[in-house]
């Protein structure tokens, strides 16, 4: 049974030089016409469009460059081990967890004979990701006979 690894550090160079430049052109585009706008004192729908423009824009190169911290999820047969972004780095140990409620966008792990909750927040995953955790939590618990229910 091979493991499943979800690292978002790892952006390929292609993707992020394309979404650097696009991110430039729509704050020099965008900038453009708030400039534009404000020197003539039309505020009107263009200047804040345009200014909305260029905050996303702005958003864009950033997290391309400065905010590139992202979501690492392991899961294997023995445990699984998260440093997913607003929770703290955690490794729960499949021998101790007794059952699992899976839920929309998150796992609780029930631990030591469901005295103890471990709660595994999926929100910041895309998709296809939490889809494919998911799965790999139904095949594990169904290889090593833990119970698991949808919330």
């Amino acid at each position: 049974m091979n493991e499943l690894n979800i690292n978002y550090e790892e952006i390929s160079s292609t993707k992020k030089t394309a979404n650097i430049i696009t991110g430039a052109y729509l704050a020099v585009f965008t900038l453009y016409f708030t400039v534009t706008e404000g020197i003539a004192s039309r505020f009107g729908l263009l200047f804040f469009c345009a200014t909305a423009g260029f905050i996303l824009a702005a958003i864009l190169i950033l997290s391309n460059t400065v905010w590139l911290k992202g979501a690492v999820l392991r899961i294997d047969t023995g445990s699984i081990t998260s440093a997913l972004p607003k929770q703290s780095k955690a490794t729960i140990d499949w021998t101790s967890v007794s059952r699992v409620n899976i839920g929309m966008s998150y796992i609780v792990f029930l631990i030591n004979g469901e005295k103890k909750q471990r709660r595994l927040d999926l929100v910041t995953l895309r998709y296809e990701d939490v889809l494919a955790t998911k799965a790999k939590i139904v095949e594990i618990c169904e290889y090593k006979n833990i119970p698991y229910q949808n919330d």
